[in-house]
């Protein structure tokens, strides 16, 4: 009995031995903060806005910001450059035309655009409404929904 316990012992130490070596991290090239731009994941984004509300153009103003900043994203909104790109098309109108300030009704259209002179293909769209303490939220969303919509048709760019 005493030398099942005994083998039993020995096992359940190499067993926590290598449990142990296993958990130990490898020593490798740190990861990176902030990923770079890379070639194989970067979608040029142009931004559109359309409308005379206030918290509409915050909302434009602030998706432009976030897809500038973004690693994902490349703004471009030059239309002579032909090359195949993302447009986020946005459209605001007050809630109440009597008080503009409350909130706005806010459209949003994704279409890919192969080149300059192309048909555009209408990818997804959204509708809703927002004030000023939700812009941050949904500039979020949309950018979010952005990268899931350039992620499922990233056959498109190639």
């Amino acid at each position: 009995m005493k030398k099942f316990f005994g083998i039993l012992a020995l096992f359940c130490a190499l067993t926590m031995a290598g449990a142990a070596m296993a958990a130990t991290p490898q020593a490798g090239k740190p990861v990176q903060d902030k990923p770079e731009k890379g070639a194989d994941r970067v979608t040029v984004v142009s931004v559109t806005l359309d409308g005379t509300d206030s918290i509409g153009a915050r909302l434009g103003t602030n998706l432009k910001e976030r897809f500038n900043k973004s690693s994902l994203f490349t703004l471009n909104d030059d239309e002579e450059k032909d090359v195949p790109k993302l447009y986020v098309m946005v459209e605001t109108k007050p809630e109440f035309s009597s008080r503009p300030g409350v909130g706005s009704v806010y459209s949003v259209c994704w279409v890919f655009k192969q080149g300059k002179g192309y048909l555009g293909y209408l990818l997804a769209r959204d509708l809703g409404t927002i004030n000023y303490e939700d812009v941050d939220g949904l500039v979020d969303r949309l950018v979010e929904r952005t990268d899931g919509i350039a992620a499922k048709y990233s056959s498109l760019w190639k």
